[in-house]
C-alpha cells in the first residue's frame, strides 16, 4: 500500500489525515464502462480517483445520456459528495472511462473529517468550484459551439497512441453520450471526416490519419 500513502500524500499535507483516510478507506478496481455509481440510489461511498478515469452521466426525461464530468486522479464526485452529506439520491450515474483505481470513503467517515481537518474541508470546496466551471464551459459549448467542431476536440483531446497508430477507443454511442447528441449525428460526421481522409472508423474505435 506504499503507492497510496505517496498518492495521499502528494494531494493532502497533513499526515494524519493521510494515515486516517488510508486506514478507512477501500481501494477498488473497475474495468472500462463497469458502474461506479447508480442513479436514484442513496450514496454510501464517495470515490477518490488514483489513476484511470470515471465519468459521471446523467439520463434526461427522453433517457438520453449526458456526460457532466470526468473525474481524473486526485479528483473526488462532487455530486456524490452533495448527496452523500445531505442524504440525498444520487442524481447522476458514474461509470469507469477506462481501467480505473480509486479509494471508497464512507459518507460518515467523510463527514467527520471535513469537520476536523480544514484542508479537506478546502479541498472539497475548490472541488465544487472546479465542477461548477466545467459545467459552465459545457453549457457554452452547446449554446455556442457546433457539434462538428465539439466532435474535433473530442477527437483531440481523446486520441492516444498505440505501436500501430493514434486511435480513439469508443464507440459512435459513446462519443454522442459524452457529447449530448444523437448517435446517428456522430457517425455521419465521422464519415464525412472519413470521405475527407482524416479518419477511419472501426468497430468500437477511429483510427486518426
Amino acid at each position: 500500500m506504499k503507492d497510496i500513502n505517496l498518492f495521499l500524500k502528494k494531494l493532502f499535507l497533513n499526515n494524519e489525515l493521510v494515515e486516517i483516510l488510508q486506514d478507512n478507506s477501500l481501494v477498488m478496481e473497475v474495468n472500462d464502462n463497469e458502474t461506479v455509481l447508480k442513479d436514484n440510489e442513496y450514496v454510501k461511498n464517495i470515490p477518490l480517483v488514483i489513476d484511470g478515469r470515471i465519468k459521471v452521466m446523467r439520463n434526461d426525461e427522453s433517457g438520453k445520456e449526458v456526460l457532466l464530468y470526468y473525474i481524473n486522479p486526485g479528483e473526488s464526485c462532487a455530486l456524490s459528495i452533495a448527496a452523500g452529506l445531505n442524504h440525498q439520491k444520487s442524481m447522476a450515474y458514474a461509470v469507469a472511462d477506462k481501467h480505473t483505481r480509486f479509494m471508497a470513503i464512507s459518507v460518515d467517515k467523510l463527514d467527520e473529517l471535513i469537520k476536523k481537518f480544514p484542508y479537506l474541508n478546502s479541498f472539497v470546496l475548490e472541488l465544487f468550484h472546479k465542477r461548477f466551471n466545467e459545467l459552465v464551459m459545457y453549457i457554452d459549448d452547446i449554446s455556442f459551439r457546433s457539434i462538428d467542431t465539439r466532435l474535433l476536440d473530442y477527437i483531440d483531446k481523446n486520441t492516444i497512441e498505440e505501436t500501430n497508430g493514434k486511435f480513439v477507443l469508443k464507440t459512435h454511442k459513446q462519443i454522442a453520450e459524452e457529447l449530448g447528441t444523437a448517435r446517428e449525428v456522430v457517425s455521419r460526421l465521422l464519415k464525412q471526416l472519413e470521405n475527407k481522409g482524416l479518419v477511419k472508423n472501426f468497430r468500437g474505435k477511429i483510427e486518426i490519419i
